[in-house]
């Protein structure tokens, strides 16, 4: 259904009081996870909408969960209590994948002040790194340079894998991605100190997420390197590193895992079970239900491109 007749039936529906009714109905039946990136600590969201949101956007969703009723529920509990039958009318997770620095500055102090919880699928490896992560703030380079031949997402992709391919090549350090980052930052006039300085694409310090931990905010798995290898040893290894590390940050034992990329696969599914993994988050949209299988669940990716209409829809389970 194209967007302009998706929107005039779901306005209509809505005026019929059909979400509202929908909520009554369905709701108590299902949880819906909201799943979220990043916040935008420049123009992100114009560069990757899908990804990217403002803070004034993320304040207006928890406005509207709170004025909706919503019961916002930790991740564990929410999967329990669905499982159990015993789940609350208008149940809602809130997700966050990677664990950016934008979370810590944007959504963590916003969440505290509506009082409600959240899940962190945090990525470990450049935790340890005050450098942005190289391939996402390239392509971001090669965007805000606005060169002719860089003006499709498709050019965008193309030249950042040819930048990956010479990083493993040289085996550059991650100095020496930075390095290249810089260079290539400078070649389009621009300033790359003022990104490094924004903190711009960089994970969250060991200290930051200790605090969110401290806090209450639940950090759970997403792989060390934020990548799924098609090789058992390797894959489960990246569980196990992962969980290693936020163990050893927030003295918690992660047993929730969000797939990076959304990028799934069968053969995944005993590899997280000998892990002792017990759900998993995809990126497919829907909302979970019991008959789910809890390693393939689906989540509500929120961006720049839903409206408030859109939202409602599936929080009610209209859609």
């Amino acid at each position: 259904m194209g967007n302009p007749l998706k929107n005039v039936v779901l306005h209509s529906l809505r005026a019929a009081g059909l979400f509202s009714v929908s909520t009554r109905v369905r709701r108590s039946g299902s949880l819906v996870i909201l799943c979220y990136h990043g916040i935008s600590l420049n123009d992100e969201h114009e560069w990757a909408g899908g990804l990217y949101i403002t803070p004034e956007f993320f304040r207006k969703r928890l406005e509207f969960l709170r004025s909706w009723r919503a019961n916002v529920l930790p991740l564990e509990e929410g999967l329990t209590r669905l499982r159990a039958g015993s789940l609350p009318p208008r149940s809602v997770a809130i997700t966050f994948d990677d664990g950016f620095y934008d979370f810590y500055k944007f959504a963590y102090p916003a969440l505290r002040e509506f009082g409600f919880p959240c899940t962190v699928y945090l990525t470990t490896w450049y935790m340890q790194y005050r450098l942005p992560i190289f391939n996402l703030i390239t392509k971001y380079i090669l965007w805000k340079g606005a060169r002719p031949e860089f003006r499709s997402v498709e050019a965008r992709d193309q030249a950042v894998a040819r930048y990956m391919e010479k990083l493993a090549a040289e085996d550059l350090s991650p100095d020496g991605a930075d390095a290249l980052a810089r260079g290539i930052a400078e070649s389009a006039g621009l300033d790359y100190e003022g990104m490094r300085r924004a903190r711009m694409f960089q994970i969250m310090s060991p200290d930051e997420v200790r605090d969110l931990a401290a806090s209450g905010f639940d950090i759970q798995l997403h792989t060390h390197r934020h990548r799924t290898p098609a090789d058992r040893n390797l894959f489960i290894r990246e569980i196990e590193d992962n969980r290693k590390r936020i163990r050893e940050v927030t003295g918690t034992d992660p047993r929730h895992f969000c797939y990076p990329s959304g990028v799934t696969s069968p053969q995944f599914l005993p590899w997280l079970k000998e892990c002792g993994v017990q759900s998993a988050t995809t990126c497919v949209r829907g909302a979970v239900t019991s008959s789910e299988n809890p390693l393939l669940l689906p989540r509500y990716l929120d961006g720049t491109g839903s409206s408030e209409l859109d939202f409602e829809s599936w929080l009610s389970g209209i859609r």
